[in-house]
Order: structure tokens, then sequence, then C-alpha cells
């Protein structure tokens, strides 16, 4: 147990530095910083800015998104809010300096994002929301977001199908609308069934760093807990982390929403019981369809709704462990 404790660990820990890697080697050279007349006549300037690319989802979201936007001669700038709002307000006015015509936004908050937001409006530059929706959405083109409330209840029915009742912790992340959706979900599914409880919830901020800790916090506090629900997968490998280090492994089921290859893995090898998956690739072309229509004069539609898949050890072959769906 011990041993299967360190490499899941070790794991963590060589994903975290090969997320910062991947986000030092965007920013060196990957994204132009600025881009000149010569370079961009003829061509569309697209900004990004994401709540963080120390997370693989949003990695692969940017990667099929500069896919989608390069394969059509047009360039994406990219920039990483770093789990900062007022950062990612700096970014947005970057963006439009830079010359982006338009802009993909992630909200590190959803509900202080209106800043860059305004700023955007006010120099005419659409702004499509990406995955986790904004409080002021009128202030957005469109919003193409997957089923994060969807995704909750998912993973709560599948709970209840395989067990009588539960002692539920939680590992959440209350700035972001994305993942309060999820955990909220998930607790009105449960509402009401005898026998469900959540004991106690601590705050990951959907980070493996911070996930760990918190969850040997919850064990302390909760130490007849058996069943973990985190918002997505990096925290539910901090989780893990920390119930393989209590030696409660064989007690606990744990669910997520993501669908990252990682967790898939772990899902196959039965450390995991389920991870709802999202579809960034599918999110990502829809994103891209947008913001195209959106210079071509407005988007069709102010909300898409992408759907979910919860993956569990029966169908998550359907995907591969590989690489995401």
């Amino acid at each position: 147990m011990a041993d299967r404790s360190k490499r899941l660990l070790e794991a963590a820990g060589m994903l975290l530095i090969l997320a910062l890697m991947t986000a030092v080697c965007y920013l060196l050279l990957a994204y132009p910083g600025d881009v000149s007349a010569r370079q961009t006549e003829n061509r569309r300037v697209f900004g990004a800015t994401y709540m963080t690319m120390n997370n693989p989802y949003y990695q692969v979201l940017d990667n099929c998104l500069r896919s989608e936007i390069e394969a059509k001669g047009d360039i994406l700038l990219t920039r990483d809010a770093a789990m900062d709002q007022d950062r990612q307000n700096q970014e947005m006015e970057e963006l439009i300096g830079a010359g982006a015509q338009a802009i993909f936004l992630t909200p590190v908050e959803w509900d202080t994002a209106r800043a860059g937001l305004e700023a955007a409006a006010e120099a005419g530059v659409p702004v499509i929301v990406v995955d986790a929706p904004v409080r002021d959405g009128s202030l957005a083109a469109c919003s193409i977001l997957s089923d994060n409330y969807q995704a909750g209840v998912l993973c709560a029915e599948h709970l209840m199908s395989i067990r009588d009742r539960a002692n539920i912790v939680l590992l959440e992340h209350i700035s972001a609308s994305s993942g309060v959706e999820r955990i909220q979900g998930f607790r009105d599914a449960i509402a009401g069934h005898e026998g469900f409880a959540v004991l106690a919830s601590g705050e990951s901020d959907g980070q493996i760093e911070n996930a760990m800790p918190v969850m040997e916090e919850l064990l302390r506090r909760a130490p007849e807990a058996d069943v973990l629900m985190a918002l997505n997968d990096p925290s539910a490998f901090g989780g893990l982390a920390a119930i393989e280090g209590a030696g409660l492994t064989s007690r606990f089921l744990i669910y997520s929403v993501d669908g990252s290859p990682e967790a898939k893995a772990l899902v196959s090898d039965g450390l995991m019981t389920a991870t709802c998956a999202q579809f960034p690739t599918r999110i990502a072309k829809e994103a891209a369809a947008q913001g195209y229509r959106a210079l071509d004069g407005g988007c069709d539609q102010r909300e898409i709704v992408v759907p979910v898949e919860l993956l569990t050890k029966d169908n998550v072959g359907r995907y591969g462990t590989d690489g995401w769906q």
C-alpha cells in the first residue's frame, strides 16, 4: 500500500512538473507577445485567456482551438491567468491592444470577470466564454459549456446505484461556477435519499497540490468517510494520494469530472470509481466556429451546452486511456 501511495504521489508530481514545463514552453515559444502588421495582414487574430494552464484540460482545449484557427491561416494569442482574476482582466486588455479581434475566455472567477468583459465590449471585441460561465453573460457573444450540473448528477446517480448509503466528503472550487455547478448537481441528486450524507467539504481550487493536504484534513474531520466527490480530476488525484497515504483505498469510492487520460487509467485499474468525461475537442471546435461567426455578423446561439458522459470501469475502454475524448 505504501509503495502504491508513493507511486501515485510521484505520478502526481510528474504531472504537475509536466504541466508547468508545458505552460512555460507555451509562454516562451508558442505564444507571440506582439504581432506586427506585416504578420497579420489578411489574417484574423484571436486571443485566449484561461484560468490556468496548470491543468492539462486547458492545454488540450487550447491546442484544439489553435488547430482550428491556424488551419484557416489565422492567429491565436494565448495567455495564462494563473488563477488570478485581476491578472486575467489585464490580459484581456493586453490581447485587445495586441490586435485580437475576438477573445476566448475561461474565467478565473465567474463573478469578478466583469472588468475584462467590459473592456472588450468597449473595444468592440466579442468574447466567447469557454468551459466556465460568467455572471454577466450578456457581455459575452456566446458561451460554450460542458453540462457541469449534469456531471454531478451522473456521479451521484451511479453512487446510489451501487451503494445503499455513503459518508461523503467533497473537494470543491467555489470561485469557479463550473465547479460549483458540478458539486451542486451531486448534492441535489442525493438530497432526500436516506443514508447518503455529506460530512465535510474543502476548497482545493481544482489543483493537485492543494487537494492532498485538504483531503488529509477532511479525513481527520470525518474519519468515517467512504466516498470522495471531487470537482475535477486533478483534485481527485490529490484526494486519492491522501486516501492511499491513510491506508483507506479499499474503503473509498472516488468520483470526479474531466475524463483526463490519467483519470481514465485509474478508473480502468479500479483506483477511481468514475470520471465524468468532458469533450474538449468538441468544445474547442464549437468555440472556434462561434468565434468566426461573431466576427461575421454575430453568433447564432447565446449558449451552447456540450453533453458529458460518465466513464466507469465498464465503459472507459470506449474512449481509451491514452488521450482525451
